[in-house]
């Protein structure tokens, strides 16, 4: 999150630095980003969460008794 607000604050100050400038052309600003995918698995007494921003993976709890088994399988 920090780069992409950094790449964002930097592209601003770019596109203000070029306008200041007094430039009358046309000027193309192209922003690249990979924001990373986040997985977030929480157990509590009622079972597990998922928090997720990924689609490719696959979960399943196995429960025998007091244990409970998480099962994560990535696409």
């Amino acid at each position: 999150m920090k780069k992409l607000v950094t790449l964002v604050l930097t592209a601003l100050f770019l596109s203000s630095a070029l306008f200041a400038a007094g430039m009358n052309d046309t000027a193309v600003l192209r922003l690249h980003a990979y924001v990373p995918e986040r997985t977030t698995f929480t157990a509590d007494e009622f079972g597990f969460s998922v928090a997720s921003n990924a689609n490719n993976f696959s979960y399943s709890v196995a429960e025998e008794g007091t244990n409970r088994t998480l099962f994560v399988v990535a696409n």
